[in-house]
């Protein structure tokens, strides 16, 4: 399977600022892992390319004079990215058939759907255990929000007794990560994506989604993940109130932060068409 995850199964993010005391090494190993993010998700290799890159990527972080602990961090939030990039489907009709099954609630079925489900999950588990370790010593924002972001998207690609335990988790750790620092703006979008992507009998409201991505937009400090998945999110939290032209610029506005990225091109055609997949 090719290419980039959808955001739509739960929740995207990325990079949070770095704290004063981050060091050069620091600095440098935020700005690898943000040129590999983007490259997950412009789509402009296939899985096996961008698994390449991971490899090198790992060896760079390595290689760097990191303290042991923000070597973890790193190496978890690039690992997460990989997790995502294989998660990703690789045509505008996979995406558009994966989003039909996903309002219909069928999560079985979207499982069935990645041809590498046993890869994808392993690497989410070693990111999960990649920011446990990280926080062993010290819980800050960007760890919990990392690790509540990496059991959003397990929650969503295992059994239902893992998300019957672990999903209900998801919520505290972002509120915990926002107690940590309130400005942590990956904290605030995974908030806002239970109400946007939720169907309503599971506590979904669009209109309230909505409201939260708008006051996320107005912060400080995003990055173009950041506004990628705003975009996204304000965008689908239209369609689940079928609200299909209003819904189509922040499509179009994702896609100018991505361009290339399939779902957001996915989700352009399905608002041109009113909702109606055509093939």
């Amino acid at each position: 399977m090719n290419r980039r995850a959808p955001a739509v199964l739960l929740a995207l993010f990325a990079l949070s600022p770095l704290s004063a005391d981050e060091s050069d090494p620091g600095r440098r190993a935020a700005a690898l892992v943000a040129e590999f993010r983007d490259a997950m998700y412009l789509q402009q290799e296939d899985d096996e390319a961008l698994f390449r890159r991971f490899r090198i990527l790992r060896a760079d972080l390595g290689d760097m004079d990191l303290e042991g602990r923000r070597e973890q961090f790193w190496l978890a939030q690039a690992t997460y990215y990989m997790a995502r990039g294989l998660q990703a489907l690789d045509s505008i009709d996979a995406v558009l058939e994966q989003d039909d099954v996903m309002r219909r609630g069928r999560f079985k079925k979207i499982q069935k759907s990645y041809d590498e489900l046993d890869r994808i999950v392993s690497l989410y588990e070693e990111a999960l255990a990649l920011t446990e370790s990280y926080l062993a010593e010290d819980r800050d924002a960007r760890g919990v929000r990392l690790y509540a972001e990496t059991l959003s998207q397990l929650s969503t690609l295992k059994n239902l007794g893992f998300l019957m335990a672990n999903g209900p988790k998801i919520s505290p750790l972002a509120e915990e990560a926002l107690a940590l620092d309130p400005g942590e703006v990956k904290a605030r979008i995974l908030l806002a994506s239970r109400y946007v992507y939720s169907p309503g009998i599971w506590g979904g409201d669009p209109d309230r989604g909505i409201a939260m991505l708008e006051d996320v937009a107005a912060m400080e400090g995003l990055d173009r993940e950041d506004e990628h998945n705003i975009a996204v999110g304000i965008g689908f939290a239209h369609t689940m109130a079928e609200r299909w032209s209003e819904a189509l610029p922040y499509f179009r506005r994702a896609l100018a932060v991505y361009p290339g990225n399939i779902y957001a091109a996915a989700m352009i055609r399905l608002c041109e068409n009113g909702g109606t997949v055509v093939g």
